[in-house]
């Protein structure tokens, strides 16, 4: 039976990418080196100097096939650290999200956690996680523990969410998700940063309590927040909600996040308007609280599909496995085809001020890794400074 990790996905390179098990030294021994660890790695995160690129782990079900093992999963994250990749992401869906995805996405901090161990120094990335539809105490536990047991690697990334059945099933009024997501941002990070903490909102009441253990990163984890502007008459089933504006994730940037998290539909094609447009107005919000918008992070979500041979057949066959959109109108804001044509329309995000690129694979063989590495990172710069 086809499975969604094949067997040659499996097996091709397996004791290649394999990391031997090492035993660690005790806390007392690397207390110290940790903590310094952490507070160069989230100084690291803040800057600009260097390009990073990302990788979501393919923790999703293909209708039809079986859901990826922990073997498939984990092996998949080893070769994305060994072939260079500086960050591995999960995405966060309840249930299949038309049209954005066909395919059903496995729970994300589960997924994450599967596979931390299987790697050593690669970050681990929520991208983005739709915080309304969690409780803000048991999230802010569970990812201050992926990030004190990896030796600080958290990157937090955070949400509204668009999907009215997911906020139905989770019995969650989807009109109180943006009042829902400051509050929470708010609990999370006062968990993680105060020896105790209370919290009284319009919809969270907490009194006195002390989370243990607290992430290892100082302060905290990086927060990047979702958003972002899109063409006009785009992405319907997002923009046309009542109330509607992206202009509260700019503001929720500025005054408690660490960065911005665009996604794909802000790029079609070479068109980077939206992007430079959105990355300003997060600067903007920034200073309006006092902040230093140099201090905050860019990154940019898209998915991808290398082929060396491509046909339109082909690429219309994987983009239908993935995804309920119509592949006519909506192929430009997917990263798909051959390197030559897909190295112009990443660097042009590069050129817009993206600094960490992240890909969310159209098709989960591992071999899309090795193609990145090989066929298009070489070919990609620095944006030029302007100084």
């Amino acid at each position: 039976m086809e499975t969604n990790n094949e067997a040659d996905f499996l097996n091709a390179g397996k004791d290649k990418y394999r990391t031997p098990l090492i035993r660690c030294p005790s806390n007392s021994q690397i207390g110290n080196s940790l903590n310094k660890l952490a507070e160069t790695r989230f100084m690291v995160n803040q800057s600009d100097d260097a390009l990073r690129f990302g990788i979501y782990l393919p923790s999703y079900v293909i209708p039809g096939k079986s859901a990826p093992t922990v073997d498939f999963l984990q092996d998949f994250a080893r070769r994305a650290e060994d072939v260079g990749f500086d960050s591995l992401w999960v995405i966060d869906h309840l249930f299949d999200a038309p049209p954005s995805y066909r395919v059903v996405y496995m729970e994300p901090i589960t997924s994450l956690a599967l596979v931390a161990g299987a790697t050593r120094h690669i970050r681990l990335g929520t991208g983005i996680l739709i915080l309304p539809l969690r409780d803000p105490v048991v999230t802010a536990k569970a990812l201050a523990n992926l990030d004190v047991t990896t030796g600080g690697r958290l990157i937090f990334g955070a949400g509204l969410g668009w999907d009215e059945k997911e906020f139905a099933a989770c019995q969650i009024d989807k009109t109180t998700r943006g009042r829902r997501m400051d509050e929470m941002l708010d609990i999370v990070k006062g968990l993680w940063t105060h020896e105790t903490f209370s919290y009284q909102g319009e919809f969270f009441e907490i009194r006195d309590v002390a989370l243990t253990p607290k992430p290892l990163q100082r302060p905290h984890p990086p927060i990047l927040i979702a958003g972002g502007t899109v063409p006009t008459g785009t992405s319907q089933h997002i923009t046309s909600a009542k109330g509607y504006t992206p202009n509260r994730s700019f503001a929720r940037i500025g005054r408690i996040g660490d960065g911005l998290m665009t996604a794909y539909r802000s790029s079609p094609g070479l068109d980077m308007s939206c992007l430079t447009a959105s990355w300003d107005r997060v600067c903007v919000a920034a200073r309006e609280h006092g902040r230093d918008p140099s201090a905050l992070q860019f990154a940019h979500q898209d998915h991808l599909f290398i082929d060396m041979d491509p046909s339109a057949r082909h690429l219309r066959d994987v983009f239908e496995k993935f995804t309920e959109n119509d592949f006519e109108q909506t192929a430009s804001i997917y990263l798909m085809g051959h390197p030559e044509d897909l190295i112009p329309r990443i660097q042009a995000r590069i050129d817009a001020g993206v600094q960490e690129l992240t890909f969310n694979l159209l098709s989960p063989d591992p071999e899309q890794l090795d193609l990145f590495m090989n066929e298009i990172r070489p070919h990609l710069v620095p944006r030029a400074r302007n100084d």
